[in-house]
């Protein structure tokens, strides 16, 4: 059932639906019109799910950019959660496509820089979109000097080198647009976004992307080995300047692509400038009036003349009515719903402008209550306006810290060296000592580093004191912090390393693909080099990096890796018990079809327990459920 009310908005109608989420378009309290995502009922409780949406809201957090769809807002109601987002109403990239408009080489170049403006805002802040298609440029109707394409939909977007969110060897994007080396399931950076562009720049000139095909597979292999024909094949008056800019964009190789966004958008500025390109002039094509900031459609998009072979499902829902109203798609290939967001585009005022660059702190709130209502406490709701003006409090408050220590540190200086010459005139006792080091210790706010200068002259001077031996703890916990910082580096070309450094560095390598496969290395490096019992916190320290060191920080990575590991090995076994009961489900069905449909059932089954056996084939936790797919394959068929 679709909810009348989100934290502060009234729901007024459904979007669109995709696989995971719904998008709705709500009014706030002062009647503005906004567009509000969120998840499935069902499907709030699932972490990965979860983490994925809200991973979605971090993006657009830091994303304050006029070619960006803007977050207005996010919160949660009764475990569900969600974020409104600026309604733009247009058309997308896709919709003109598909409705046969072509643009000029002029218009493309134009275009083509107003994107890479949004793609470097993104990039600045370590976020790849990961999915820029036409579905994901829109062309707002309204017109105004903030009111060209904007980029939408960072559902799969990802910080730079943070690998939580996809393992490697996950293929996530929309085929026809979508770089080599993200087809591979390979580690991607920002030049994944600058191959869609030019993807996104070959489809607007030529009318398509260069590489189609019958199914998912065919169009990533194709991605990957083969090389597209040039622009100029289809379309002859394009410059050869923007021909072969558009053709290294297209590398397959992403160190033969521009390095970024802005050294593309410099070479499109100079391709431009000879012919003063500006966005979208007057042009018609079969059903469309162009306008100079948008698109006016002369009929409406529907799914009979919007239909095509991009990827995309066009949703019979739409943003607002009438014929200039935006579709919400769904793409096939990641099953993320394409919103098209928001309402106020207004620039951050001087007061605000500032706070965009560091969203650090939120502020949550309960909704407000009516009389008789009787939702569950701990809603939260939280608006952009909030963080930002926590932050620029934030910075308030840290000028004037700032100017109070400026104002007394002549007088700090001074006392420090006071002080200092009365504790050479009457060294520290070993009370004194003892109490310095706790009360850093002691304090969750402190760095224990600061006490290290303190550590180590109470164990020089009082060695035999009582409290010593916690000292030294205290001491090789240091120690051991400083080891796993330094394991955190990458070594130097001409290092030479420990065999524990190296058997350590190599097990943590494995957290990005699989807590478990990390665990068991971390477990093995235990089993291998400490054979005997664990050092006493009293051990004398001969090196930063003495064995004892690295096999106590061994242990505190498993003690961290191991809940970890415990949710990955309870997922896959949940995904192979459901694999097996789908697979005996279709040999039961089997049973009582007529022969043609038996075959194609039983076909689906030994794909089904095929695919099980070579993904878990691998995990011994999974080998039972291996060996019973592998002897139902072996078995007759029913």
């Amino acid at each position: 059932m679709d909810p009348t009310r989100l934290g502060p908005y009234t729901i007024r109608g459904q979007l669109g639906r995709g696989g995971m989420g719904t998008v709705y378009e709500a009014v706030d309290p002062s009647g503005t019109a906004v567009a509000v995502k969120t998840l499935r009922a069902h499907l709030g409780d699932i972490a990965g799910v979860r983490r994925r949406f809200e991973s979605e809201i971090e993006a657009l957090k830091e994303l304050r950019h006029p070619r960006i769809v803007r977050l207005l807002a996010f919160g949660e109601e009764e475990g569900r959660p969600f974020f409104a987002m600026e309604l733009v109403r247009g058309h997308s990239l896709e919709e003109l496509l598909k409705a046969g408009r072509r643009f000029t080489w002029e218009e493309t170049v134009a275009t083509a820089l107003e994107i890479t403006r949004a793609l470097k805002a993104a990039h600045d802040r370590g976020i790849v979109h990961r999915d820029l298609k036409p579905a994901n440029l829109l062309f707002p109707d309204a017109e105004g000097p903030d009111d060209g394409v904007k980029l939408a939909d960072f559902g799969i977007a990802r910080l730079f080198g943070d690998s939580r969110q996809t393992q490697a060897g996950t293929v996530v994007g929309t085929a026809e647009y979508m770089a080599p080396e993200q087809a591979a399931g390979e580690p991607v950076d920002q030049r994944v976004d600058l191959y869609a562009l030019g993807l996104v720049m070959y489809a607007m000139l030529v009318g398509r992307p260069p590489f189609r095909g019958p199914d998912l597979a065919d169009v990533l292999r194709r991605q990957q080995r083969e090389t597209p024909p040039r622009v100029s094949s289809f379309v002859p008056e394009v410059p050869p300047s923007l021909d072969t800019l558009i053709e290294k964009l297209l590398s397959k190789k992403p160190g033969d692509r521009p390095g970024s966004a802005l050294a593309v958008g410099r070479l499109l500025t100079a391709i431009g400038a000879d012919s003063h390109a500006t966005p979208l002039t007057e042009q018609n094509a079969p059903g469309v009036t162009f306008t100079t900031h948008g698109v006016h459609s002369t009929r409406p998009f529907n799914r009979e003349n919007c239909e095509g072979d991009t990827g995309v499902d066009l949703l019979a829902a739409t943003v607002g009515a009438g014929s200039n109203a935006v579709p919400i798609g769904e793409t096939k290939d990641s099953g993320d719903l394409q919103e098209r967001s928001a309402v106020d585009r207004a620039p951050p005022t001087p007061s605000t402008a500032g706070a965009d660059q560091s969203l650090v702190h939120r502020r949550t709130e309960s909704f407000e209550r009516s009389p008789g209502d009787d939702r569950p406490t701990g809603n939260r709701f939280t608006t952009i306006e909030d963080l930002q003006r926590q932050a620029q409090n934030d910075a308030e408050r840290a000028a004037r810290r700032e100017a109070v220590f400026r104002g007394g540190l002549a007088a700090i200086l001074f006392a420090g060296v006071l002080a200092g010459g009365y504790a050479l005139l009457r060294p520290a006792t070993a009370d004194q000592l003892h109490a310095r080091i706790l009360a850093v210790a002691d304090d969750p706010a402190a760095d224990l580093r600061d006490a290290q200068p303190l550590i180590d002259l109470f164990l020089a001077r009082f060695p035999e004191d009582p409290r010593a031996d916690a000292i030294r703890s205290l001491d090789r916990s240091l120690a051991i912090d400083a080891l796993e910082r330094r394991a955190r580096r990458r070594p130097r070309s001409d290092a030479t390393l420990s065999p524990l450094e190296r058997d350590y560095r190599a097990a943590m390598a494995r957290e990005e693909d699989s807590p478990l496969a990390c665990l068991a290395a971390l477990e093995a490096i235990l089993a291998i080099h400490d054979p005997a019992p664990e050092p006493t916190p009293t051990a004398s320290l001969d090196a930063a990096d003495a064995p004892d060191l690295w096999l106590a920080l061994v242990r505190r990575q498993i003690e961290r890796v191991d809940p970890i590991a415990a949710r990955e090995r309870a997922e896959d076994l949940a995904r192979v018990s459901a694999t097996l009961a789908e697979a005996a489900n279709l040999a039961e069905t089997a049973t009582t079809s007529p022969p043609a449909e038996r075959q194609d059932l039983l076909a689906r089954r030994e794909a089904l327990l095929e695919g099980l056996i070579e993904i878990y084939g691998s995990r011994p936790h999974a080998a039972e459920a291996v060996a019973e797919a592998q002897q139902v394959l072996e078995s007759p068929s029913p």
